[in-house]
């Protein structure tokens, strides 16, 4: 699978049910049984998909502007389980960064205590864990807060 074939666009309506496939089969969602409403998100131009041969690959959803301590937030990201390891997730992460980065110089996410592969995943982005919020989501887990500095 080559990345340069991959186009990062807004989400769209269309694209709900592949998205919502992603998220059914990931964490922290699946441990969770939690779904996701892109509607809002797709209506205040904070939802991207990752598209490969017109198919989904992945999603973002961010806010770029500043919401919190000067820097946007990565609200969700997945990518379909058949094709992880072959950095999509990072493709979407680099265009959530450089999104955010025209307008923060900062970006912020929340991670679950458990879901121990995506706490890997932003370690190696280049984030920073800078704090923890104990039974944020569910009792006996925390949620923990990434850091990192775009510009």
């Amino acid at each position: 699978m080559k990345q340069s074939s991959t186009r990062i666009v807004p989400m769209t309506k269309a694209h709900i049910i592949a998205c919502s496939d992603i998220v059914a089969s990931s964490e922290p969602w699946k441990s969770l049984r939690e779904s996701v409403d892109f509607l809002p998100s797709i209506k205040r131009k904070q939802a991207f998909v990752a598209v490969i041969e017109g198919a989904v690959a992945g999603f973002v959803v961010f806010t770029h502007e500043p919401v919190f301590a000067r820097g946007g937030y990565l609200r969700a990201i997945g990518v379909s389980p058949a094709i992880r390891g072959f950095g999509i997730g990072k493709l979407l992460m680099a265009f959530a960064e450089k999104s955010t980065a025209k307008q923060a110089p900062n970006f912020f996410l929340c991670v679950s205590s458990f879901n121990r592969s995506a706490q890997a995943f932003y370690r190696k982005c280049g984030y920073t864990k800078v704090g923890k919020i104990e039974g944020l989501i569910r009792k006996g887990a925390a949620e923990y807060i990434y850091w990192k500095k775009l510009r």
